[in-house]
């Protein structure tokens, strides 16, 4: 062998050597300063709740230096808070030879969260007189696996529930303030997949999002999702450096069953299919508060609802219509608060009694040709810019707006259009959204009513001298 050789092999021999003393070192090190009740010790006062490691606790060298730990439970007095199946924590080996501990990375396999927030405002994880450490850290690489969360708001009555998640951050850092500031130093990307999410009655499956946050603010674009049998694709935008916090979502949704969005918000168990089509639905909205009361007085934007071809079932507007010419014994409202609300239509018909409605459609099948639902929602009012529908034989529109602060309709009103879009018959409806009150037609209409069907020329030629345009958006005039 020649010398260099030698060189080559002693020196390779010796910095192996090295490395194993070195890692038996760690190794009694890590063994003699660390054990089960420290491990719970440290993670109690961190997070300043019980933690208890009630399985096995082993030491790992790949992928890199650490520790796992099996069947962690996290309580926070009489409350369950979280329950681990295992976790894996690396671990930096210089400051382990000083007996501290400095996390580069952990992986959560199999974690359980039960988050609730009280009706005094205070959530479960949360304990009096505790202030968690201030310290800066950063950790690399945080993982969760097969991850389910369930959250319940006993204020508001609000739930989450998040089945089968994965997700991933990295570069996780914070200046380790516990100030109102807390927000703005935290900074991570990450990425998460969720196979089902609930929020109330809203059932999201597929969620796929990527988040980045940095000097208080947080983005998640893109956000994806299968929502009532539909593909929805967004973004929401989340700025924390001001005294409240100002969010700003971006949503299409399409080709979504709008059966499947009624029955989701329906009363009735089992509820009635009353109307089936693929709809779309866009959203451009703002807000800002730290409630629900102050965003719903901040919110603005756009919102829409379109559709094509929707089926009705035990309802066939244009036979309403008719009778209604007729005898204009039920609600003309009833046909347009259901149908024109569009993305607001959960919202105002889940209290809404529409028994007249299905007495007087007595069966029967229809179709609604095209059905446009634009608003402009303006600090928590939503005023109607183009508002109708059209049948195979008439039209008709909406208009007003819808107050969410006070719960209450704006001077809507409700028309059937003839072809220059004037109002054929119209009715006003006001108050709560539970209790609205109805406005019938005025004499005039109500006798016009039944001539229209024999004296069509004449009531044209009346309304081309007195009649005022009600509605001029994008839905034609049907031609039958």
């Amino acid at each position: 062998m020649t010398l260099p050789k030698k060189k080559v092999l002693f020196i390779t021999t010796g910095v192996s050597l090295l490395v194993v003393f070195a890692l038996i070192l760690v190794l009694v090190i890590f063994t003699k300063a660390v054990n089960k009740p420290q491990i719970e010790a440290a993670a109690s006062s961190v997070l300043g709740m019980d933690v208890r490691v009630n399985g096995r606790m082993g030491i790992v060298v790949s992928p890199a230096f650490g520790v796992s730990l099996e069947n962690v439970s996290v309580r926070n007095g009489e409350s369950r808070v979280a329950t681990v199946e295992k976790m894996r924590i690396g671990l930096k080996l210089i400051p382990l030879m000083r007996r501290e501990a400095a996390i580069t990375q952990a992986e959560i396999i199999k974690p359980v969260f039960s988050l609730v927030r009280s009706k005094e405002g205070t959530f479960n994880f949360e304990k009096p007189g505790h202030t968690r450490s201030e310290k800066s850290f950063a950790v690399k690489r945080i993982s969760i696996s097969q991850g389910n969360l369930v959250y319940t708001d006993e204020q508001s009555g609000a739930t989450i529930e998040a089945g089968e998640f994965d997700s991933t951050l990295r570069n996780l850092s914070s200046s380790g303030t516990d100030s109102a500031e807390r927000f703005q130093k935290i900074s991570f990307t990450g990425d998460s997949r969720c196979k089902t999410l609930k929020i109330n009655n809203l059932p999201l499956t597929n969620v796929v999002l990527r988040i980045t946050a940095k000097n208080g603010i947080f983005d998640i674009d893109p956000i994806s999702m299968n929502l009532f049998g539909g593909t929805g694709n967004g973004s929401i935008h989340v700025d924390m450096t001001g005294a409240a916090p100002d969010y700003w979502v971006v949503y299409v949704l399409n080709q979504f069953r709008i059966e499947e969005l009624l029955q989701a918000y329906s009363l009735e168990k089992p509820p009635q299919n009353i109307m089936e089509g693929p709809t779309n639905l866009s959203a451009d909205l703002t807000a800002r508060g730290k409630n629900a009361d102050e965003l719903k007085r901040s919110l603005n934007g756009d919102l829409s609802l379109s559709g094509e071809n929707l089926m009705l079932n035990n309802i066939d507007i244009d036979a309403l219509v008719a009778k209604y010419e007729r005898s204009q014994n039920f609600n003309l409202v009833d046909v347009g608060a259901f149908f024109l609300a569009g993305p607001f239509g959960p919202v105002l018909t889940k209290g809404y009694n529409f028994a007249s409605l299905y007495e007087e459609a007595q069966g029967g099948e229809g179709i609604i040709r095209q059905l446009v639902s634009v608003w402009k929602v303006k600090d928590g009012i939503a005023e109607a810019t183009d508002v109708a529908l059209a049948t195979k034989k008439y039209r008709i529109a909406m208009k007003g707006g819808l107050n969410f602060i006070t719960e209450r309709f704006d001077d809507v009103t409700v028309a059937v259009l003839d072809k220059r879009g004037c109002a054929v018959y119209s009715e006003k409806v006001q108050g709560p959204f539970r209790e609205p009150q109805v406005e019938k037609v005025n004499i005039f209409e109500s006798i016009a009513g039944p001539v229209l069907n024999v004296l069509n020329d004449a009531w044209e030629l009346f309304q081309s001298k007195e009649g005022k345009v009600f509605y001029s958006g994008s839905v034609a005039q049907p031609e039958g």
